[in-house]
């Protein structure tokens, strides 16, 4: 795993991007996407939620490629199962598992990612995070924060 620092939307022009998300959908069937890079994502991409939405619905709360969005490949990235509770350090485990075989699966040779749960999650990078992803996460996986 790797680290770097600036804007994430950036960053990660041209490759696959990573967006955080929880398990929660609102009335009309959509992925709750009201923070951090969730936020933006659905900010850029209107029609994300739904189809985000759409894929949990039938698959569960885990880590999908939603394709081609703008300039980037977007993955979604699981670290809560309610919009509301703190993010869950097994969770976030789980999805990072599913990340690494995804990147596997596809051919992604470099992945860029916000620090899962680290922000509107309530969890520590140093003291929670990064251990959990250490040993799981590889090269190709690039670990962005602001400056």
């Amino acid at each position: 795993m790797r680290t770097a620092r600036g804007d994430l939307w950036r960053l990660a022009i041209g490759k696959v991007l990573v967006i955080t998300t929880n398990g929660s959908l609102n009335k009309r069937g959509e992925c709750v996407m009201g923070r951090g890079i969730a936020r933006e994502a659905k900010e850029r991409f209107p029609e994300l939620p739904g189809v985000l939405g759409d894929r949990i619905k039938q698959q569960g709360n885990r880590c999908f490629t939603l394709g081609k969005w703008g300039d980037y490949i977007l993955v979604s990235f699981p670290v809560k199962h309610r919009w509301y509770e703190k993010a869950d350090p097994g969770l976030i485990r789980r999805s990072a598992l599913e990340l690494v075989e995804i990147a596997g699966t596809c051919g992604f040779e470099e992945v860029y990612m916000p620090r899962p749960g680290c922000g509107n999650g309530r969890l520590s990078w140093e003291g929670e995070v990064e251990p959990l992803l250490r040993g799981v996460l590889d090269d190709r996986f690039v670990v962005c924060t602001w400056d």
